[in-house]
């Protein structure tokens, strides 16, 4: 067969005999863009549980209640009676963050002491304890001061609009450069979504790679490495047209930025699916079954997330975990890539990244000969063993 018979049968398996391809490729990535773009919609973590235990019982403590109260992050849902029933609560997680206000908080501020108030988070959960802790430290430096403005002006007859400069003579401002509405769906969707991408070409590369070995009569001596190269093409466009649908998707019905030229996306891209498919290729062959290499795969998503850097940064690996996730992991050299590209417009080291991804996968490509020879070799040995056990019954 030559090439574009080799495509066209490849076709012919896709799209009537075995449509699961085409499912992996574009199912994968773009079920997940939908399904965590549903999940992260609301974007950032808000009404967080809370219960509060006022001991003072003053005003002051009670405009503190009501400063919490009206902040998004926290839900007031319970105003404990005892520091009991305030661990009580949190233990059983009928609220994750706790306000202890002490008895002497408004005493110590009317006598120019300082007053302390707790905060208790459920650390269990870092995405809560995180951001509920500086949300609940801006609340009381804020309230706090406010009230050293108020004491002072009464103090000293003087007017809070002049007093605030001299009291507060410092204020800070957050500037949040890419995501300025500090959304986790830009960040987790986008890493998620490429983690199923990876996934997805591996299903369908293995699948026509066993395909393949469940047929070998239909192969007519064609060359090895031909055939290598007419899956690699199809799937490889497949992969790419996937990955622009999942751009419009992601762009149009989640609003997720697309800042970068479309020239350094589907460069990346380009290498990324290319580097995937052969790495793919090559691991599928040395599986006698396709369920075993399914297996295998799925058993590699994990880590291929985890080692990418997309959650925990890789710099801040080992050495020795930064050599593994960087020579294994295909996916290290684009989740933070396209994640930057996307909502930057631009990142570092972009031609490293395209430039990794090409030696993963011409590795790859460079021995899928040889390990498809041998699988195609196992299996007739298999096949040849089962029939020898066939003609003895």
């Amino acid at each position: 067969m030559n090439l574009w018979q080799i495509i066209k049968r490849e076709l012919n398996e896709i799209f009537l005999k075995d449509p699961r391809r085409i499912i992996f490729i574009f199912g994968a990535i773009l079920i997940y863009l939908f399904l965590f773009g549903s999940l992260y919609e609301p974007g950032i973590v808000k009404h967080v549980p809370a219960v509060i235990y006022d001991e003072d019982q003053s005003r002051l403590s009670r405009n503190l209640i009501k400063s919490i109260d009206d902040s998004e992050t926290f839900k007031i849902v319970q105003n404990a009676s005892s520091e009991e029933a305030m661990l009580h609560t949190l233990a059983d997680k009928e609220a994750y963050a706790a306000i202890q206000i002490p008895k002497d908080f408004s005493k110590n501020i009317a006598q120019g002491y300082p007053a302390t108030v707790l905060y208790m988070v459920n650390g269990a959960n870092l995405v809560f304890a995180n951001t509920t802790a500086t949300a609940a430290q801006d609340i009381i430096n804020s309230y706090s001061d406010n009230i050293a403005i108020n004491y002072t002006s009464l103090r000293l007859g003087l007017s809070q609009n002049i007093l605030t400069p001299k009291i507060v003579p410092i204020h800070y401002n957050l500037r949040m450069l890419n995501n300025p509405i500090q959304t986790y769906m830009f960040f987790f969707c986008i890493g998620l979504s490429m983690t199923a991408f990876e996934q997805g070409l591996f299903f369908a590369i293995g699948a026509s790679v066993h395909y393949d070995f469940n047929h070998l009569s239909e192969l007519n001596n064609t060359p090895i490495s031909k055939l290598i190269l007419g899956k690699l093409l199809l799937h490889w466009s497949l992969a790419i047209i996937a990955f622009i649908s999942f751009l419009f998707l992601a762009g149009h019905i989640w609003h997720i930025p697309i800042k970068a030229p479309y020239i350094k996306l589907m460069l990346l891209s380009g290498a990324f699916c290319f580097a995937v498919l052969c790495l793919g290729l090559f691991v599928a062959a040395f599986f006698i079954t396709e369920l075993k290499f399914v297996k295998v795969s799925l058993v590699y998503v994990v880590p291929a997330f985890i080692f990418s850097g997309y959650t925990w940064p890789l710099e801040s690996m080992p050495v020795s975990m930064q050599l593994i996730a960087k020579i294994f992991f295909p996916l290290t050299w684009m989740s933070n890539p396209i994640r930057d590209l996307l909502l930057s417009g631009t990142t570092n080291n972009l031609i490293q990244d395209i430039l990794m991804l090409a030696i993963i996968g011409g590795t790859c490509l460079l021995f899928s000969a040889k390990a498809f020879n041998y699988g195609r070799k196992k299996r007739e040995r298999v096949a040849a063993k089962a029939n020898v056990k066939f003609n003895l019954l």
